[in-house]
């Protein structure tokens, strides 16, 4: 929209909306006089994400990795910055292609850390100079990425080449363990069954390669301790994960059968002997994140509901509780978890239930104090005393800041602004909502109301879905891919973000999430598919009558998006659902048949076997593109790869005279794919102009005339000409539509 608000945040103090359907559990003020600019999809594109940070040892300075675009030279960037806290200069040491595992050097103001600088991923160190300085290279000879040639890795980084995948300092820093990435033997054998299965969707020949596992001592000497294939996760992702003793060391590989994770085996080495023995195997992989609490034992959350048990579980399996709180520990998006030298205080970061964000719980023998705001502590960083550290503050509706977290106090106070380009933007509204549904379900999430919101007048709504993110982070990639959340309010649509009915809410569901992921358990697929799938749509159509009834939204004027696990709900929802008039599905195809053979002991679960004779009513009761017949929203699917079950779906609902179109991002090159978290800008922002453009087209009626239609709009009056005919009628736009 464009021209003059007619009022700014009009009767905003309706704190009581939505009845019995829906509690609201913030409703910030309403900002009348906050003057600002208005979000466009560039400032979607060009939030800040701080992905690590570290303190230095005397805590005079944090370095931090920020994760940022450079949208003139159309790429993704890892920037790395030292801040002086005490004046609050900050200085850009290194732009890379990729980085990872930034950590503090104990006893002097330095760090470590992963980064590619144009020859391949090597392990740096950061201290009193202006620039990154070489500590330890491998020849970089292979490339990680979605790309020919390459060997791929979930990612929302281009292609690059890695010499140091992981690594790991000895406590007194004699020893230094890493991995090194490295081309295995090429494979000239004919491969048979599970082999050649596995590359049923294989658009490129699978790349050679291993994992080096190496021991370096302090006098220069390299040894090679292993050698792993890379489908071992626990080399490949965490470098087999050590634990150092005083006169050697213990690793972790990963056993698998070929169908699934097996077990894992652990492994000693004396640095006298440098030689490996077996200490056994152990079901699944190790625990990398053992919580040892204030007693000794292991922390855990356990129990359902809007509170849960803290737990404290001794070697000998005695318990001690903490008592109920309102959050979970565990969660892997939330701040990690900090241990005072004497052994006796933690900080946790924690996850909230019914309000989700992330903050802080301090642990002693004493019991337990929580550091949370109505924002969210997302990353942080203290000091060895637990006297202070560095976080990340931020929410739906503020940029993320550095703030200085004292646990004694639970003070907060404000270091620096990460972007002032956002900070300068007219924050929206957004309250935070529960739902519950018919069958009394629980699901969480939030309201992003319309820029100049008029009390009694009903709006179109995009839902916006996926799994659980909906939660206190700015603008977050996580949650809202590339849907142009903030600018669709903008426009004048209501968006609702909201999360799956959790099974920690929702207990029953519990069985059937643990069947799906298992592949073991005795529900019927039916049950499996209620819980994880189709009683999902039905909170969206029990939200949504409740935001009607309470007049904020036109019925015939409802859209939904989600991606990954969201483009699942989004493509069992239109064809379960008639509520939806138009959707965008982004970067899935989970749940067709085509898909069978890869994910054998999921679709197990939830189909109860291949799609073919006593199972296949169960695929016809679930899979999208054999349920396209009974879609009626116009669908458009969105790619990073050409996914089979992706185009079955859509060649699916256009031979049902269902709208469709699919719509494929390319890479860098034609030999490279773009990445599921989408990772070039100009792709990004392409697609956030397709999917205003989308549902400005089947919400509002309105044929876009600049390029955020691609050209498309006259196929799209095509097929709304020529869409199946015993669909509900969706009537024009309103009297009431926004200007």
């Amino acid at each position: 929209m464009t021209g003059k608000p007619r009022t700014k945040y009009a009767n905003l103090g309706r704190c009581s909306l939505l009845g019995g359907l829906a509690l609201i559990v913030s409703c910030p003020a309403a900002m009348a006089d906050d003057p600002g600019r208005r979000w466009t999809p560039e400032d979607i594109v060009s939030v800040p994400k701080v992905i690590s940070m570290a303190l230095s040892y005397d805590g005079a300075e944090l370095a931090y990795l920020e994760r940022t675009v450079d949208i003139a030279g159309n790429r993704t960037l890892l920037v790395l910055y030292r801040l002086d806290l005490a004046s609050g200069a900050r200085a850009e040491v290194a732009r890379a292609i990729a980085a990872d595992k930034l950590e503090a050097i104990a006893g002097k103001r330095a760090w470590n850390v992963l980064l590619d600088l144009g020859d391949g991923q090597q392990l740096y160190q950061i201290d009193s100079g202006a620039s990154a300085r070489l500590v330890l290279a491998s020849e970089a000879k292979v490339t990680v990425g979605q790309a020919e040639g390459n060997l791929f890795a979930v990612s929302s980084l281009a292609p690059h080449r890695v010499g140091v995948l992981a690594y790991d300092w000895s406590p007194d820093r004699r020893w230094l363990w890493y991995a090194a990435l490295k081309p295995g033997p090429s494979d000239t054998r004919v491969q048979f069954d599970s082999e050649v299965t596995a590359q049923k969707h294989r658009r490129r020949a699978p790349v050679p390669a291993v994992v080096e596992l190496r021991l370096r001592s302090s006098s220069g000497e390299d040894t090679l301790i292993a050698t792993r294939p890379t489908s071992d996760r626990l080399a490949f992702y965490l470098g087999a994960t050590v634990r150092w003793g005083e006169d050697g060391l213990r690793y972790f590989v990963e056993t698998t059968s070929g169908i699934k994770s097996d077990e894992s085996e652990a492994f000693d080495l004396k640095f006298a002997s440098l030689v490996s023995t077996s200490a056994g195997t152990l079901p699944g992989l190790p625990s990398v994140d053992y919580l040892k609490g204030p007693h000794g034992g292991q922390l855990a959350s356990e129990g359902t509901g809007a509170s849960l048990d803290l737990i404290e579980t001794g070697p000998d399996g005695t318990k001690h509780s903490y008592g109920r709180y309102g959050f979970y520990i565990g969660d892997p998006r939330s701040a990690a978890s900090w241990r005072s030298e004497d052994g006796k205080r933690l900080v946790l970061g924690v996850r909230t239930t019914t309000h989700p964000r992330y903050g802080l719980a301090v642990v002693s023998k004493a019991g337990i104090r929580t550091i949370l705001t109505g924002k969210s502590l997302s990353r942080c960083d203290f000091r060895a005393d637990l006297s202070w550290g560095i976080c990340v503050e931020e929410s739906l509706s503020q940029p993320p800041r550095f703030v200085r977290v004292e646990p004694g106090s639970g003070r907060i106070t404000k270091v620096l602004t990460l972007s002032a380009r956002h900070e300068a933007i007219a924050p929206l509204k957004i309250t935070a909502h529960q739902w519950k549904n018919r069958a009394d379900h629980i699901a969480t999430g939030f309201i992003v109301w319309p820029r100049d919101y008029i009390k009694g007048q009903p709006y179109p709504a995009i839902l916006v879905t996926h799994g659980s993110d909906a939660d206190e982070r700015f603008a977050d990639q996580d949650l809202q891919w590339d849907f142009p959340v903030q600018a669709w309010a903008e426009r004048g649509y209501v968006v609702v973000l909201i999360n799956d009915p959790s099974p920690r809410l929702n207990p029953d569901l519990m069985a059937g999430y643990a069947q799906w992921r298992s592949g073991k358990g005795h529900l019927s697929p039916a049950k499996v598919q209620d819980s994880a799938w189709i009683g999902v749509v039905h909170m969206l159509e029990d939200v949504v009558s409740q935001l009607v009834s309470d007049g904020l939204v036109d019925r015939s004027r409802v859209g939904i998006a989600g991606y990954s696990r969201g483009s699942q709900i989004t493509n069992v929802a239109v064809t379960q659902s008639g509520l939806f008039r138009a959707a965008s599905s982004g970067d899935g195809s989970f749940l067709e048949p085509s898909a069978w053979s890869q994910v054998t002991r999921s679709y197990t679960a939830i189909f109860g076997g291949p799609p073919a004779g006593d199972f296949l009513e169960n695929y016809r009761r679930l899979s999208p593109s054999l349920r396209a017949d009974h879609a009626c929203a116009a669908v458009l699917q969105q790619m990073a790869t050409p996914l089979a079950g992706a185009i079955d779906f859509h060649m699916s609902l256009r031979a049902a005279r269902v709208p469709s179109q699919i719509s494929l991002y390319p890479g860098e090159t034609t030999a490279t794919d773009e990445t599921h978290l989408f990772h070039i800008p100009s792709n990004r922002l392409a697609a956030m102009r397709e999917n205003l453009a989308w549902f400005d087209f089947w919400l509002r009626d309105v044929e876009q005339t600049d390029a955020s239609s691609a050209g498309r709009a006259g196929h799209w009056i095509e097929m709304a000409r020529s869409r199946r005919d015993n669909c509900p009628t969706f009537p024009a736009i309103s009297s009431h539509a926004p200007p």
